[in-house]
């Protein structure tokens, strides 16, 4: 990916995390369900900018985990790799579910993809 499109997926993340964090605030039963699948479009969003940033490539495959392995191949950074993998584990239940993630799991997801966030940010100008 050209460097064009890293800062792309940068602010594409940075504006996913903020909608999330917009959505959380609201006081309806089905905003963590709704913050929680915007804060998977974040951390996968954070994750291609810092690998293509890394090493010019980011995960393409059907299955976003295993954007898990090349984020902790080519950054070399176990924490980053564990904040994707734990927002990843949220994506079913943030797009796809049909009970409502829970405000503890949406935390912890808005947290994991700020880490990612704030990774692209330090790596991507």
């Amino acid at each position: 990916m050209h460097r064009g499109g890293r800062a792309h997926r940068r602010q594409q993340a940075q504006l996913y995390l903020e909608a999330a964090l917009l959505v959380q605030s609201e006081d309806l039963a089905e905003a963590a369900t709704v913050a929680t699948g915007n804060a998977v479009l974040a951390a996968i969003a954070a994750a291609d900018a810092i690998c293509c940033a890394a090493a010019g490539i980011r995960s393409r495959g059907q299955d976003h985990r295993q954007a898990i392995g090349l984020l902790q191949e080519v950054t070399g950074d176990a924490a980053l790799a564990r904040a994707l993998r734990d927002v990843l584990d949220l994506k079913d239940a943030g797009h796809y579910g049909l009970s409502d993630v829970s405000r503890a799991n949406c935390t912890t997801a808005l947290r994991r993809a700020q880490t990612l966030v704030d990774a692209a940010a330090d790596r991507v100008r």
